[in-house]
């Protein structure tokens, strides 16, 4: 059945080549997609699939679905909790009306998690073996915008390697750029994705503090062989007086 290979294309991603001994399972999957006749439904098809590759430290972004703009239109699996749900808005920054909204079926939890553009987004698109003649097309649905989140994850995964996935989903979501009224809500989730507000967020360590100098020099106190050099002289790389 087409479900079962729904399942068996999860399984996939978790070892692409087969070769258990190899590390080539994907950062994040991204699913553009929804399950038809799932609105409102906690149906859990796949929360077994989602379970297992978030379990191994894989982040999964699904489209919220396109059942707007009504509340409670939720749709699976992006209302699975282990997913995380992208909504759709338009270049002006408003939710589109077709972009679907929460509570979540599953948990009554704020749904989408975030927003990303789209809204006529530029993407490639098929050519029919030459019987279109372009290989671009403006689309618009949450199907284009899940794709935005996944590419700032895998940006910030580029940037913080030693980062969990799970870690860089909170800081998605903490960076959000906040829509509509103040805070999480069922429209927009936490907000429009921002990929630098996402790092800082992610990256939040605090420089380590400049090396002790003491007298001034511009040789720190550690190598410096002469601690107490009057000030304005001029030293050598030992910190001792140059003349």
């Amino acid at each position: 059945s087409d479900l079962a290979k729904i399942h068996q294309g999860f399984q996939w991603v978790l070892d692409p080549d087969g070769d258990a001994s190899t590390n080539d399972a994907p950062d994040i999957v991204n699913g553009s997609w929804v399950l038809q006749g799932s609105e409102n439904e906690c149906v859990g098809e796949f929360a077994d699939d989602i379970a297992a590759l978030r379990a191994v430290d894989i982040a999964v972004v699904f489209a919220a679905g396109n059942s707007g703009s009504g509340s409670d239109t939720s749709m699976e699996p992006a209302n699975d909790p282990g997913s995380l749900s992208v909504g759709a808005i338009d270049p002006a920054r408003r939710v589109t009306s077709s972009s679907s909204r929460g509570p979540s079926a599953c948990n009554q939890d704020i749904y989408p998690r975030v927003a990303a553009p789209g809204k006529d987004v530029l993407t490639a698109g098929l050519t029919s073996n030459g019987a279109s003649p372009t290989a671009y097309a403006f689309g618009t649905g949450t199907s284009f915008a899940a794709p935005h989140v996944a590419g700032v994850m895998a940006l910030l995964k580029s940037a913080v390697p030693s980062a969990t996935m799970a870690e860089i989903e909170a800081a998605v979501e903490q960076g959000a750029f906040d829509l509509g009224a103040v805070g999480a809500d069922n429209d927009s989730g936490a907000g429009l994705v921002d990929v630098v507000n996402a790092f800082f967020a992610l990256d939040s360590e605090p420089p380590p503090p400049p090396p002790s100098d003491a007298d001034l020099d511009g040789v720190p106190d550690a190598s410096d062989s002469c601690p107490n050099t009057p000030p304005g002289d001029t030293v050598d790389a030992s910190g001792c007086s140059a003349s």
